[in-house]
């Protein structure tokens, strides 16, 4: 595996997790990864979620004592970092900023869960709207919240096209030549501030055959010029962890990249695939 950090991780501290940071540990070391870097999930002001989680909460404290904990534990094991995955609202942009003042995060994900006050995981999102008009929806949200965060209070933005995980036909209609004229104005505002691009591994776990988010998207970014990468699984569950990073590596190789990035302390490295 050429892939030796896997840097969008949940456990036990967000909502949608109940597995303790120390498994996801022990099998990163496992898998024999050379760094990891947890992502817990905040979604301030999200709407109440219809099975019980609450996602606008993280316990910081409680996150970052643990996690030094196993750093400690592990030392010259494996590297673990503490990020965030922050979920993207227009009015939020100040929350993340203070958030950075406050606490020393290595990483920071920008994600879109939420549009009109709906996470698209629920079928509801879909009751109004065609599934072209869900997806060109979700990808004007994403463009317009991504634009009202200050560049320097995130590195990557999360899983792009995660609407298709959960449309009524998922991805077997959707390509980014039917969405470009939605897509390209975001992979122009990261590559103009210089910003990552996640591949999430999720979308394979999904059985959508792509990551998330699809390879002609990738190849668009590269043509634009784009080459910041961040890889990761999306896991919620040991199992999961470093999903098909093989198949991811060998996509992008294929596409011309050669480097994918990992942060500390909000500095990016390259690392060769």
């Amino acid at each position: 595996m050429s892939i030796l950090y896997d840097f969008h991780l949940h456990s036990e501290f967000s909502a949608d997790s109940e597995t303790p940071m120390e498994e996801m540990v022990r099998k990163a070391e496992t898998l024999g990864l050379q760094g990891m870097c947890f992502t817990e999930h905040l979604d301030i002001d999200a709407p109440p979620d219809p099975l019980g989680s609450d996602f606008t909460f993280l316990d910081f404290e409680a996150y970052f004592t643990k996690a030094a904990a196993l750093r400690t534990q592990h030392a010259g094991k494996i590297r673990i970092g503490n990020g965030m995955e922050f979920g993207m609202l227009p009015h939020l942009s100040g929350e993340l900023s203070s958030l950075n003042q406050n606490y020393p995060f290595d990483f920071i994900i920008l994600s879109q869960h939420f549009v009109d006050g709906m996470d698209p995981y629920f079928p509801e999102y879909f009751s109004d709207k065609s599934e072209r008009e869900g997806y060109e929806k979700y990808f004007r949200t994403e463009y317009e919240c991504l634009r009202q965060f200050d560049p320097k209070d995130y590195d990557t933005l999360g899983h792009m096209d995660y609407i298709v995980r959960y449309g009524p036909h998922r991805n077997q209609n959707y390509t980014y030549q039917a969405y470009s004229d939605y897509i390209d104005p975001i992979l122009h505002h990261l590559i103009d501030h210089g910003k990552c691009l996640e591949l999430n591994t999720g979308g394979y776990k999904y059985g959508l055959g792509e990551p998330n988010p699809c390879t002609d998207i990738f190849r668009r970014y590269r043509e634009l010029g784009g080459e910041l990468i961040t890889i990761g699984s999306d896991a919620h569950k040991p199992e999961h962890l470093a999903y098909d990073f093989g198949r991811a590596a060998a996509m992008l190789k294929s596409l011309g990249f050669r480097y994918y990035t990992v942060f500390e302390q909000r500095k990016g490295r390259q690392v060769k695939l």
